[in-house]
């Protein structure tokens, strides 16, 4: 048995975590590659590439000096350090396959320097040997040009489809929430989240699937390579590192802060927009185009505070990193120039090339300075993201569902009742049972709990004390699809897609055929305007169908209520903001289709529910009076009091 006594005080606001670790969040956010290993794998071997071909060239362009400016002596010692460690990367292989290899080592570095010192003496051998440098440079260059752009490609599309994926998992969760939920979060907040927060997270993990993955192997093989020409110089050189990533962690703390309040910034503002826009009928009628612009403007102001400390931890994170790294390149040209000039432990080629292979490691530290700005952007949004992604739904299915068949007997409400905040009661000790096929009409003053005793039907919300039940079965063991299924809905506000009238009236459902949709809107008689539509059924009805009357769309309304064919019906003030002769159009509609169901009328207007074959009267969330039209007017009770309020003039409504 489902408890019905759980905790009046849910608020599902309560259920968002608290702010993770930027660790936890990213390493959460990075696990969703692990979908994509294949491209994952992919972009990493183009990022290998990219980095050999800029090692290679680096070392050609170092060679290339070290041969041609050196003196002789220089240069025998260049190519006998080469031949050294060629001819003790060769012994390291197995007996049968340094017999394969095709070098005379013991001759090599004899012949290699007779061949440098002959193209040095010959002007021409020395231009033909820089052409031939040249176009082996420019064939690295384009390798890991094309393998930069493949590894960016893949490693872009992990990062979106991973947005894609956090979309997707948001939007499941949030539908699967409450009523309540959608209360307590306005529209712009929700939009926020869908738009910026995703377009958020995407950006930081294009940054770093594309950037933390080919910089860091970069640095690695230009760490390595500079370890191999003198490693004393790179880890001297190496000691601007520590400075330099704690700059990066300050700033990117103050600049996660910065992100996170930027980004409720938006959703406020989002929230007053959409307001404006969803209400810009009302705006214009009262003349308050103004207050609204200073209202936005209000928000606006508050966005451009965060937005211009994001910007200032983001310009400020670059002079700083770059000033580091100059004061570490100025003490590291000092110390080796001398070893170039006094020490003489390397020669000119040399230098060049450690030059270049630390220039070239720091630059891939520069960058992720950079990215660290975007990283802590997307840690922010995920944080937002996976707060509704592990949101839990306040009102969910039994741990097994019943399959619940079409209403046979009765819907029965069984001392049931209900608050929305916990401390104040809507509904209290409501008792009602309604047959199969019975109309009844609830009235009452306004407050009265009408609209609520509505929305417990289809569990929008659950009661907080007693039970609903649909022939003898507590609806809150029922699935969500067989409840629902078998409940249609007509609303005082009607809400239409921006979509056909053909869609709106199947609701997107393929499996109804053409005459079942045009069968659904000649009951509701919708065919005889549709038909005088632009394009008839094939008309897009615009936002919320404001191309169309709003009798027109209560019409539609009705006609998605008919092509469902539900066994329970319920019409909460589906006629109450209509002129008369939509009303009895709309009324003759459901006169019609009610018959031989269960209908509950929610109603101000009375002249709606003297058909009804019984009229439930509510009063402070309690049934204080029940009967028919003529028996309660007989009463002259609360009822009659309704009546006398609405009719004072004493003509009886038809």
């Amino acid at each position: 048995m489902i408890d019905a006594t759980a905790d009046p005080h849910y608020n599902v606001r309560n259920q968002v975590k608290p702010h993770a670790s930027a660790w936890n969040v990213y390493k959460r956010l990075l696990g969703y590659s692990w979908r994509y290993k294949t491209r994952l794998v992919t972009a990493l071997f183009f990022a290998l590439i990219v980095a050999s071909s800029f090692t290679v060239m680096v070392f050609g362009l170092g060679g290339t000096v070290s041969v041609l400016f050196d003196n002789e002596a220089e240069v025998a010692k260049t190519v006998d350090r080469y031949v050294h460690k060629a001819q003790g990367a060769i012994e390291k292989l197995p007996a049968p396959i340094q017999s394969l290899v095709p070098i005379d080592v013991a001759s090599l570095n004899t012949r290699a320097v007779d061949k440098i010192l002959q193209i040095r003496r010959d002007p021409r051998q020395i231009i033909t040997t820089l052409l031939l440098i040249s176009c082996v440079t420019i064939a690295l260059a384009l390798i890991g040009g094309a393998a930069r752009f493949l590894q960016e490609y893949f490693a872009g599309t992990i990062g979106a489809n991973i947005s894609v994926t956090l979309g997707h998992e948001m939007y499941e969760n949030v539908m699967r929430m409450s009523l309540r939920f959608f209360e307590q979060h306005p529209t712009g907040e929700l939009l926020a989240r869908f738009t910026n927060d995703i377009f958020m997270i995407n950006r930081g993990l294009a940054s770093v699937y594309v950037k933390l993955m080919r910089e860091p192997v970069k640095g690695v093989f230009f760490l390595v390579a500079a370890l191999t020409i003198d490693w004393r110089l790179t880890l001297l050189g190496l000691c601007v590192l520590p400075p330099t990533a704690y700059v990066i962690v300050r700033v990117g703390k103050r600049f996660k802060k910065s992100v996170r309040r930027s980004l409720e910034k938006v959703a406020s503002m989002a929230m007053v927009v959409n307001e404006t826009f969803g209400g810009i009928a009302i705006v214009k009628g009262f003349c308050m185009e103004r207050r609204e612009s200073e209202r936005t403007s209000v928000e606006l102001g508050k966005l451009r505070r965060y937005l211009v400390k994001m910007v200032k931890a983001d310009a400020l994170v670059g002079p700083l990193v770059e000033m580091v790294l100059i004061l570490g390149l100025i003490a590291f040209v000092l110390i080796s120039v001398r070893s170039v000039l006094i020490a003489k432990s390397l020669n000119g080629g040399q230098l060049v090339q450690l030059y270049l292979y630390l220039g070239l490691m720091l630059d891939p530290v520069r960058k992720l300075a950079a990215v660290n700005n975007l990283i802590q952007t997307s840690v922010a949004s995920a944080e937002r993201v996976f707060a509704f992604i592990d949101m839990q739904a306040d009102i969910t299915e039994a741990g097994q569902p019943i399959a619940l068949p079409p209403l046979q007997r009765a819907l029965e409400f069984d001392n049931v009742h209900f608050s929305y905040d916990g401390a104040s009661e809507v509904l209290q000790g409501i008792n009602l049972y309604i047959r199969k096929g019975e109309m009844i009409a609830i009235v009452g003053f306004s407050g009265a709990g009408k609209s609520t005793v509505a929305r417990l039907v289809p569990r929008f919300y659950d009661v907080t004390a007693g039970a609903i039940r649909i022939d003898g079965v507590d609806i809150r063991q029922a699935s969500f699809e067989s409840l629902r299924g078998q409940i249609g809905i007509v609303t005082q506000e009607t809400f239409l897609f921006n979509e056909s009238v053909r869609w709106n009236i199947a609701f997107g459902r393929s499996d109804f055929a053409e005459d079942r949709i045009r069968q659904a809107a000649r009951a509701a008689y919708a065919d005889e305007f549709i038909e005088r539509l632009p394009k008839g059924y094939d008309t897009v009805v615009g936002e919320r169908g404001v191309s169309l009357s709003g009798g027109q769309r209560q019409r539609l309304a009705i006609a998605r209520a008919i092509i469902k064919d539900p066994a329970i019906l319920i019409l909460d003030e589906a006629t109450s903001s209509l002129d008369s002769e939509s009303e009895q159009m709309i009324q003759q509609a459901i006169d019609e289709f009610v018959v031989g169901r269960t209908t509950i009328v929610i109603a101000h207007r009375l002249s709606t529910v003297q058909r009804a074959d019984r009229i439930i009267v509510l009063e402070a969330g309690r049934i204080v009076e029940e009967g028919s039209h003529p028996q309660l007017l007989e009463k002259g009770g609360i009822y009659k009091r309704l009546y006398d309020v609405q009719f004072a003039a004493g003509e009886e409504p038809a």
